[in-house]
This record gives structure tokens, sequence and C-alpha cells, in this order.
């Protein structure tokens, strides 16, 4: 379900990451190579994908016909961990989502408000960012960034070494203003 992270994949990749998918030489859209991925994994039976056009489902079909029961191997799976490392480096907040730093004694459901920020900026879209972190299916209020008194017990828990505090407060002005 979701192989596509809501469409967020089939968007026009960040440059860095459009540079490793030029690499490849069968040239697959991000689209297929999501796809391929769901599929590798042997536990699954079946993929589903929203779909809102025709062409979108015409693509898929295609897509399915094309990788019948091939695997990606070695080279796929490297292309696909270096694609992953293009993203993250495209990402403000080294983030990982882990969650040592929850639960917040303040409600702030910190790696949300990253993940909503980082994807904003990876995909150049504040304005999609700002719909998903204070719009209708955003964070509620008392999760939001602005109830951080910055006790800082988030980045004393951090793995990553992040600075939480300064990170939520200007995650919070970009997804605001």
């Amino acid at each position: 379900m979701e192989p596509l992270r809501g469409g967020q994949l089939a968007k026009k990749p960040p440059e860095a990451v459009a540079k490793v998918w030029g690499s490849d030489p069968k040239k697959r859209s991000p689209v297929e190579w999501a796809f391929r991925w769901v599929w590798d994994h042997l536990e699954v039976s079946l993929l589903l994908s929203g779909m809102s056009a025709m062409e979108q489902v015409v693509e898929n079909v295609a897509i399915a016909e094309r990788a019948g029961n091939s695997r990606l191997g070695k080279s796929g799976l490297a292309l696909l961990d270096r694609v992953r490392q293009a993203y993250q480096g495209v990402c403000p907040v080294p983030c990982t989502g882990c969650r040592y730093c929850m639960p917040c004694p303040n409600g702030v459901e910190i790696p949300s408000v990253f993940r909503v920020y980082n994807e904003a900026f990876m995909y150049n879209d504040l304005r999609m960012g700002r719909m998903r972190y204070k719009g209708p299916f955003g964070l509620k209020d008392e999760q939001d960034a602005s109830n951080c008194v910055e006790c800082g017990k988030c980045a004393e828990a951090c793995p990553q070494n992040i600075e939480v505090p300064d990170w939520l407060k200007k995650a919070h002005a970009e997804l605001t203003s």
C-alpha cells in the first residue's frame, strides 16, 4: 500500500536524486523502481497504488507486465541504495524517525514535524508542507512545534545528535509563514 508515498515518488525528484536515477542503464522511471522494490519482497503478494487517471492505470499495468517475475538483483538494489542516500542528502534535518525523542513531555510530535519539514524541502513544495503541517489532515495544534519549551530532553535522547529544539523552531517558522 502506498508504494509511491502518496504520489511523492512520482513527482519530479530533486536534482541530486535525478542524477542518480539518470545512471540507470535501463532508464526506468522512479514509479517503476518503486513498484519493483515492493515486488522484490517475496512476502508481498499484492501492491495497491492509488491512481487518479486512466493514464496512470495504463502505465502501472505496463510496468507490471515488464516486471514479470524478475528480481532487482545486486545492481538494482545498489542503485536504490544510492537513491536513498541522495534523498537523505537533501533533507535538512537528519532525523531517522527512530522516536527516541518521544514522548515529548509537551506533546510535540517531533518525528512528524521533521518528516513534513524534510519532505517540503526535499520536493521544494512548502505549500504542500504547510498543508500537511497545519491543514485539515495535518498535526493537531497540541502536536505542533509551537508547544516546544526547549527542555532539551529530546536532544539528549537523539542518537543523531540533532539540535531538536532549534530545528523544531525553524520548522515551525517555515511551515506556518
